[in-house]
C-alpha cells in the first residue's frame, strides 16, 4: 500500500500533487515528496470539497481527487 505521509517520497505523491493542481490548490514543482506546501494544499482541497480537513490522504481524499478511479495511485 501507498504510504501518504508527510516526509516520504514516491511517484503516487508526484500524481498526488499533479491532481491538486488540475484543482487549483497546488502551485509548486512536481516532486513526488510529501512536504509542507503538499500537505497544506490536501488540507485546502479538504476543505473546499466537505471533507475532514486533517492533511491526511485517506479513502475519501483520494475518492475526491480521483486518483483511486484512474489508477494512479495503489492502495492494495
Amino acid at each position: 500500500m501507498e504510504s501518504f505521509t508527510p516526509g516520504t517520497s514516491s511517484e503516487g505523491i508526484k500524481h498526488l500533487q499533479e491532481r491538486l493542481q488540475e484543482f487549483g490548490f497546488y502551485q509548486k514543482a512536481f516532486t513526488g515528496n510529501f512536504d509542507q506546501t503538499t500537505q497544506d494544499a490536501i488540507k485546502e482541497f479538504q476543505e473546499a470539497n466537505g471533507l475532514a480537513v486533517d492533511g491526511i490522504v485517506g479513502l475519501m481524499t483520494l475518492h475526491a481527487l480521483d486518483l483511486l478511479e484512474l489508477g494512479l495511485v495503489d492502495i492494495s
